[in-house]
């Protein structure tokens, strides 16, 4: 197992490498492809595309807004956390094909109770705030047995933590609260319905077998019936919000179909991660244009 898991941290190092080296130089035929790019609006900000990367391929921003070179309009970095926050931040404006949108993905570290997790995750967005587009952070007290009470009051902090920085520096900044949802088991989706009457920003439904993702598993999705049940799973978010909170997804695309059907079925913005690693860095062009 060991031999295997350093193996794969090979295969994805090298595939994030790729990937900055290829943003650096663009292809020719990759600026004519960004010229045709259709705009949409998220959250209150412009994309260039509903396309994204998802958190854990860029942890430190090394790639970046670059990630526009390879037709994203959108890259989520991190996690970031009190322990391991970058020396160096993302350039914020370099030169790029599409003008990307840089999310960061925030986690607390080690928390003795969601009360201290919560606590954390404010000081983290307010020293992410002015960095960020938008932010993501996944609660752990989101998905393990609490009180309801317990789960709105500290939702409410947070809430309440945002609108605070909004008044104070004038930026709109939206957060995304992000779902871990194992396929075949829905259950994170109940809170759904919820956080969309809260008026939260952003909903992100992360599809997820769990680690690691090696090859066998990655072309696990390559099933139709696990593809379709997928697509029913964010249909049935996206009735439950009726248009109150974006709907964002990531997990399991692998193909411009898997890109088309996630859209097709109510997502907002999709995100890839190990599509880069087993498809190549081009697969952003490929499965946008």
């Amino acid at each position: 197992m060991a031999n295997l898991l350093a193996r794969l941290a090979r295969t994805r190092e090298q595939a994030f490498m790729s990937a900055c080296n290829q943003a650096s130089t663009p292809l020719p035929a990759w600026k004519h492809l960004a010229e045709r790019v259709s705009p949409v609006n998220c959250m209150g900000l412009a994309f260039p595309n509903r396309l994204g990367i998802a958190a854990g391929f860029d942890r430190a921003g090394k790639l970046g807004r670059r990630a526009g070179n390879l037709g994203f309009g959108a890259i989520e970095l991190g996690s970031w956390g009190r322990e391991n926050w970058p020396e160096r931040l993302p350039s914020k404006n370099p030169k790029t094909l599409l003008g990307t949108r840089l999310g960061v993905r925030l986690a607390a570290t080690k928390p003795e109770s969601p009360e201290q997790e919560t606590a954390q995750l404010i000081h983290l967005i307010e020293k992410a705030w002015i960095t960020a587009d938008y932010l993501t952070i996944a609660p752990d007290w989101f998905q393990q047995p609490a009180p309801f009470q317990q789960l709105h009051t500290n939702l409410r902090r947070l809430r309440e933590a945002q609108q605070a920085l909004e008044s104070q520096t004038r930026k709109f900044c939206p957060i995304v609260y992000k779902l871990r949802v194992k396929p075949g088991n829905e259950d994170a989706c109940n809170l759904v319905p919820y956080l969309g009457c809260q008026g939260v920003d952003g909903i992100l439904i992360s599809f997820d077998f769990g680690k690691p993702v090696i090859s066998a598993h990655y072309r696990q999705w390559q099933d139709p019936v696990l593809q379709a049940n997928t697509c029913r799973t964010i249909e049935a978010c996206q009735r439950h919000l009726k248009g109150s909170s974006a709907l964002l997804t990531s997990g399991g695309v692998c193909s411009r179909q898997n890109y088309l059907d996630r859209l097709h079925a109510g997502a907002d913005l999709v995100q890839l991660h190990n599509a880069l690693v087993f498809e190549g860095p081009d697969i952003g062009w490929k499965l946008s244009q």
